[in-house]
C-alpha cells in the first residue's frame, strides 16, 4: 500500500441504503428519512448515537402498493435488540400517510456487516473518538516496532 492510499476509502459502490442513496420513488425517500431517525441501541449506550442508516444496517427498502418491507443487515446475527429496532422501524414507517403496513426482516444471506458500511462521516467520527480517547489516556493503540 502506498503512503498516499487511504485505507478507509471505499473502493466499491455501496449495495445497501446509505444516507446519500437517492430513490425515484417518493415513498422510498420518505421511508429512508424515517429510518434515519431510528437510532442503533448499542450506539446509544456508548453516548454516541448513530442512526441505523448511518451505521449501514439498512440493506433494502421495498414498496409494494401501500406496503413496505425493510431488510436490515445487523452487526451481529445474534443482535438482542432486533425486536426493539423492528418495533421502532414499523412505528415510524407506518406513521407515513402513504403506508398501510411495514414488515422488517433480518438479512440471512450470510453477508457480514463491516464498518465500511457506515457513512463516511460516522466512520471518521468514530475513528477520531478512538484517537481522542487514546490520547486522553496517554496510550498508543499500536505496538511500536523495534529495530
Amino acid at each position: 500500500m502506498s503512503a498516499h492510499t487511504d485505507p478507509y476509502a471505499r473502493t466499491e459502490e455501496a449495495t445497501h441504503v446509505t444516507p446519500s442513496t437517492e430513490f425515484d420513488d417518493e415513498r422510498k425517500t420518505k421511508v429512508k428519512a424515517q429510518l434515519d431517525e431510528v437510532l442503533d441501541p448499542c450506539s446509544c449506550m456508548s453516548d454516541h448515537p448513530i442512526s441505523i442508516l448511518d451505521l449501514g444496517l439498512v440493506e433494502s427498502i421495498a414498496v409494494d402498493g401501500r406496503d413496505v418491507e425493510v431488510t436490515l443487515l445487523l452487526t451481529s446475527q445474534r443482535c438482542t435488540y432486533f425486536l426493539d429496532i423492528n418495533d421502532e422501524v414499523r412505528e415510524r414507517v407506518e406513521s407515513l400517510d402513504e403506508v398501510d403496513g411495514c414488515e422488517v426482516h433480518q438479512d440471512t444471506s450470510g453477508q457480514i456487516w463491516t464498518n465500511d458500511r457506515m457513512s463516511t462521516e460516522e466512520r471518521e467520527a468514530r475513528r477520531q473518538r478512538f484517537h481522542d480517547q487514546m490520547d486522553a489516556a496517554g496510550v498508543t493503540p499500536y505496538a511500536e516496532r523495534s529495530d
